[in-house]
């Protein structure tokens, strides 16, 4: 337990005063270490009413949904029902049309189909499953696929989440709860959120940052101008949008990434580390058509670069994968020192002029375990 103060004292004192001068709003931080937790920290607001976070509030995780998706691909893999070199079409014929005969499963996970653009579509249309993979099913890549690294921003949910679907003969909603929720005994985790749910929800807030993206990978006005607006209607919330929707603590969310080394957590593995050996090597490290920097991709996860300071929250050490969430938050984890971290927060922020959060407090947290940077 004086561990865990400590750790809790540290984080309190990067946290507190980034909250002070409003550059951070609601933030959760957990942590395990050999399949314990070490942290499990919440504090701040979790909407302008100043109603308090708690740690089982559930927060919009924007595109560390990416990881927990991928991770359904890896436990169908891990079972024999997929290979990743599997063409899309072989489970999903419709995805046949315009030129994508020869998109590999591989390919989606590494953001090398192509088929990194959106149709545009109002957010209602957005929140229809059926309707969406119609229009992917149609589309054409805009890209050679194989060719050219374009991360799949917001089309990585329906392209992946449909094959899971074709696969499995279930939702990725109902296959998550099922198959990674229920083994590890979660219930704030959630890709799709149950109405009964809904009031336990924090709310997001945007400082009007710089939009990463453009209109063509977003795919709709209002997640483009009010990411904020978007990510707090509960028709958002509700629907199955895999590559950003996640509703989830930070407790439930690092309970899954330490699934995932050592020994597990609670005695639960969800992958074989072979299997977490294949997920965490290099697929393609490069500049990115979508972003317009270099990305390190393992099969759906976020690796470290060293030429690439956005990824630093994960250390710059090979082996470590995760996922960062648009405005700053950050899952990952490190299988060659069994630990587990995430942080989650209520503020998208990009303020150039000040350390991330997610990186300090990730960075403090390794410090204090003697985990080395790089």
């Amino acid at each position: 337990i004086a561990g865990m103060n400590e750790l809790h004292r540290i984080v309190d004192n990067i946290v507190t005063p980034l909250q002070q001068q409003g550059e951070e709003h609601g933030i959760q931080v957990c942590a395990y270490h050999h399949g314990q937790c070490i942290i499990d920290y919440t504090s701040g607001a979790r909407n302008s009413t100043n109603k308090p976070l708690t740690p089982d509030s559930l927060m919009f995780c924007w595109s560390m949904t990416k990881g927990i998706t991928s991770l359904c691909i890896h436990i169908l893999a891990e079972r024999g029902l997929l290979e990743y070199d599997d063409l899309v079409c072989r489970y999903w014929p419709e995805f046949v049309q315009n030129g994508k005969h020869f998109i590999s499963i591989r390919q989606l996970l590494a953001h090398t189909s192509g088929m990194c653009h959106m149709p545009q579509v109002t957010v209602s249309e957005m929140c229809d499953w059926d309707g969406m993979c119609d229009r992917f099913a149609t589309m054409a890549p805009i890209y050679h696929p194989g060719e050219v690294p374009a991360y799949h921003a917001i089309s990585y949910g329906w392209l992946v989440g449909e094959v899971v679907r074709r696969v499995s003969g279930r939702s990725l909603t109902q296959f998550v709860q099922e198959e990674i929720c229920t083994p590890l005994g979660i219930t704030d985790l959630h890709i799709g959120l149950p109405a009964n749910r809904l009031s336990d929800c924090a709310d997001v807030s945007y400082d009007n940052l710089p939009h990463p993206l453009n209109i063509d990978a977003v795919g709709t006005e209002q997640m483009f101008t009010h990411p904020d607006t978007f990510a707090n209607r509960e028709d958002v919330r509700q629907a199955c949008m895999p590559a950003i929707n996640m509703l989830s603590s930070a407790r439930a969310l690092a309970q899954v990434y330490a699934s995932l080394v050592g020994d597990g957590v609670h005695g639960v593995r969800l992958l074989s580390s072979r299997r977490v050996d294949i997920l965490r090597t290099v697929q393609r490290l490069s500049l990115d058509a979508t972003v317009g920097f270099r990305l390190a991709m393992g099969l759906g996860f976020q690796l470290p670069d060293h030429h690439t300071d956005l990824f630093k929250s994960m250390s710059n050490r090979r082996g470590v994968f995760g996922h960062g969430g648009w405005g700053g938050s950050w899952v990952f984890a490190d299988p060659d020192y069994d630990f587990a971290f995430v942080i989650t927060k209520t503020h998208m922020n990009h303020n150039a002029d000040i350390t991330p959060v997610g990186l300090a407090v990730a960075q403090a947290v390794r410090t204090h375990l003697g985990i080395p940077e790089a």
